[in-house]
């Protein structure tokens, strides 16, 4: 069969569809990327695996981790090879925390990625506490300020959402072990009195314009005032370093002004704790003594000394109104 000779009109017709067909292909191909990618943002690609892979390695760079949320903001420093928390007067923050936060971030694994909500801007606020959001915003960086790990975190029932520094796009994440991210008293290696009452031999309680208390232990074990009958808050009052959980922690040379209260314990063993009590800015304080000089050995008081010494403590409203309640009151309380 022969072939027919294209003329000039079929050849233009020819240049016209390949020309079209091109810019069909190459449109698509626009708009599939504009699809994987939004203006600043990373290329969404699926991901899986470690959402910090690289942490592990290079988490002896970290300097700074700085915590965000809808109702607490502070930050921790690392100086001379100690975390601290400046908010505290750089006291330094416990162990536990620090590891739990670190394996949490190593351990954190992207489970999917969440659908693009029509509206961004509000998807954002949403979680990003920055912008009134309800979430957690979590930077850890180096000495310089630059960041090693940094995202956002909230819950939404069972689920964890992540946030990636640089990327708009969520990511449910799996659960992991996290340590407190709205509590900074939480971050604080605050001391403890884990003394067993059987230890306990006086107590003494003295207070400005307030006949001095003088506890002292019965044969049966309890405790009751010199010359007095024990009652359910003189035994309160002798039990009470045993009880205490500080709050907060600040350089005692801050404090200034009359002490409200000095409580000391002395146990069996001579070493003798006291609590002096200041009110400042509406929270409650104590400045910690410690005297080893009758105790049968001084390792502990010692020891005690060099955690508490030119440190003040907050201490609950409720044990500052038990020390500061009138003598008369505490000796005729209830049995």
């Amino acid at each position: 069969m022969t072939k027919r000779q294209l003329t000039t009109g079929d050849m233009k017709r020819r240049d016209i569809l390949i020309r079209l067909g091109g810019a069909c292909v190459a449109g698509l191909g626009l708009s599939i990327f504009a699809l994987a990618r939004q203006p600043g943002d990373r290329l969404r690609q699926p991901r899986s695996g470690k959402v910090f892979p690289n942490l592990s390695r290079e988490v002896s760079k970290a300097s700074w981790i700085r915590i965000l949320g809808p109702t607490s903001q502070f930050e921790l420093a690392k100086r001379s090879g100690s975390w601290v928390m400046p908010l505290a007067d750089s006291y330094k923050v416990a162990d536990e925390p620090l590891r739990r936060l670190i394996k949490a971030l190593t351990d954190l694994r992207y489970v999917r990625v969440l659908p693009l909500p029509a509206e961004q801007d509000l998807a954002a606020s949403e979680i990003d506490p920055r912008k009134g959001g309800d979430g957690i915003w979590l930077s850890v960086e180096t000495d310089d300020r630059s960041p090693l790990a940094t995202l956002i975190l909230a819950k939404r029932g069972e689920q964890t959402l992540a946030q990636i520094a640089g990327d708009r796009a969520r990511f449910e994440v799996n659960s992991v072990d996290w340590p407190s991210l709205t509590n900074p008293r939480d971050w604080l290696a605050l001391p403890r009195f884990e003394f067993a009452p059987e230890r306990i031999a006086t107590i003494s309680l003295t207070r400005p314009g307030q006949s001095p208390l003088d506890i002292v232990r019965r044969p049966d074990g309890g405790f009751a005032p010199v010359g007095g009958k024990a009652n359910s808050i003189i035994t309160d009052v002798a039990l009470l370093l045993g009880h205490l959980d500080f709050r907060d922690a600040r350089r005692a040379q801050r404090l200034i002004g009359t002490v409200t209260f000095s409580h000391e314990t002395t146990l069996k063993s001579g070493l003798v704790i006291a609590l002096d009590g200041y009110e400042a800015e509406s929270r409650f304080w104590v400045k910690i003594r410690i005297d080893t000089r009758r105790a049968a050995s001084p390792d502990e008081g010692d020891r005690l000394a060099s955690q508490t010494e030119t440190w003040a403590f907050e201490v609950p409203a409720k044990f500052w109104t038990l020390l500061t309640t009138p003598t008369p009151m505490l000796l005729q309380a209830g049995p």
